[in-house]
């Protein structure tokens, strides 16, 4: 059993990466934005689904991403999403809201952010992606896609079960779990929509 990945004829619990991707690009566009960028993780499954989905939602939405707006950096690393955040902020035109990879490299381009005298979501608006506890109690809190952790678990637990209790009637299968938006205060309202 694997959890946000596939392999041929084993059961993939798979977080609904490109649903969750979808409503952060909507929300944020509903907020007025319209010009955006997307920090995103090394290609795996996960981030594949995510980068398409952004791009397909965009799309449907009438908007234009320069290819210099797409930039990848490491999951759960702070310092390389920092590193692309000051590539971001040193475009001609900056976006007004970037997408990181995951809560926790967020806080690497808040600092940065923070160091170029700007501030979230006043001057540039940002949303991450996980829901960890950590987007909750930052300041500003952040607006997030939390992942359903507890019922990816608690799938795949049963499932590997079900697998080694009933090898002969077990049967492969592909199970999608839904999230949720947590709506926080990183993302601006933009006048000119």
């Amino acid at each position: 059993v694997a959890i946000d990945y596939t392999f041929h004829n084993r059961t993939s619990i798979i977080s609904d990466n490109i649903g969750g991707m979808e409503e952060l690009v909507r929300y944020v566009y509903d907020k007025g934005h319209r010009h955006l960028a997307f920090i995103h993780g090394e290609m795996t499954d996960v981030t594949e689904n995510r980068l398409a989905s952004f791009y397909r939602t965009c799309d449907s939405l009438g908007l234009k991403i320069p290819d210099e707006n797409i930039l990848e950096a490491k999951y759960h690393d702070a310092r390389s999403t920092a590193h692309r955040t000051r590539d971001l902020l040193a475009l001609k035109n900056r976006p007004t809201c970037i997408f990181f990879p995951d809560d926790f490299s967020y806080v690497g381009g808040m600092n940065v952010i923070q160091e170029a005298g700007l501030s979230v979501p006043d001057d540039i608006s940002c949303v991450g992606y996980d829901g960890i506890y950590l987007s909750q109690v930052l300041v500003p809190k952040l607006t997030t896609f939390k992942q359903d952790t507890a019922t990816l678990g608690s799938k795949a637990v049963r499932s590997l079960l079900e697998e080694v209790e009933h090898p002969r009637t077990w049967l492969p299968e592909r199970i999608l779990v839904k999230g949720c938006l947590l709506e926080g205060k990183s993302v601006s309202q933009q006048q000119n929509k």
